[in-house]
């Protein structure tokens, strides 16, 4: 993998190791550039406290330290400077705020929650059965509400969102949204951290349907733990699913910028 743009740091609460740790790992492994994306700040209503993310307060030091190494390793590697932003509608104007003037360079979607996270489930989580298609139907409308903004360089994980229902019913949410993304030329992540912990993505029932809707599709470590960049063995079951779906990941991304 040339170039990866998933990689979090100790900031968000849940991952591990020093940005220098990723760096020289993604040095090892022959990647070109390595764009940190840790869990952005949000801006809740009343006291919610969110304890999966990066709070305001650490978001200037996360851009200097960055800066500092990307200076420091010019020449080795590039390294770009984003976010991996939920979309809540209710808090996303106050956030493009906040970042306009922090030197943030990308934004990356992953939807963990609908609505947001505060009182709802998990969306990898077991659901009830009667609950299961609401929450499809909010996903996918989420998700192409905040692809609509055109402030994100793509979508990660996007089969994150758990569903054990009836296939029929999967594809009449599944077939129109991936026809979206292909509309939008929104790159979908294949995301090696849910390879290497087993997760129930990547899915190949919906990666299937996103190459026949033509959508484009990019690798992601999704890295919490420096080690994962260097796991040549993840890059290659990667490549094997690809291979058996037929699809073919693109080697560079264009970064959009979020704050216009």
């Amino acid at each position: 993998m040339r170039q990866n743009y998933h990689t979090h740091t100790y900031r968000c609460h849940h991952a591990t190791g020093t940005e220098r740790n990723y760096i020289e790992n993604a040095i090892a492994s022959g990647m070109e550039v390595l764009g940190f994306s840790d869990h952005t700040p949000q801006f809740f209503p009343g006291d919610y406290y969110s304890r999966m993310r990066m709070r305001p307060e650490a978001l200037a030091d996360y851009v200097s330290t960055l800066r500092a190494l990307r200076e420091e390793y010019a020449g080795r590697i590039e390294i770009k400077i984003g976010l991996e932003v939920e979309y809540y509608p209710h808090c996303f104007d106050a956030l493009v705020d906040f970042l306009r003037p922090s030197g943030v360079e990308y934004l990356i979607l992953g939807q963990h929650w609908v609505g947001d996270e505060e009182g709802e489930t998990y969306n990898s989580s077991p659901v009830p059965a009667e609950r299961q298609e609401e929450r499809l139907a909010r996903y996918t409308a989420q998700v192409l509400e905040g692809l609509g903004t055109g402030r994100f360089t793509y979508l990660a994980h996007p089969d994150l969102v758990r569903f054990d229902g009836d296939d029929a019913v999967y594809r009449r949410y599944m077939e129109p949204f991936c026809r979206e993304l292909a509309a939008m030329r929104i790159p979908l992540e294949i995301n090696f951290l849910g390879l290497m912990d087993r997760r129930i993505y990547p899915s190949e029932r919906f990666f299937s349907i996103a190459r026949d809707a033509g959508c484009r599709f990019v690798f992601g470590a999704d890295a919490h733990q420096a080690a994962i960049l260097a796991r040549t063995d993840i890059e290659a079951e990667a490549c094997a699913f690809c291979a058996r779906l037929g699809i073919v990941p693109e080697e560079t991304v264009t970064l959009v910028d979020p704050t216009f």
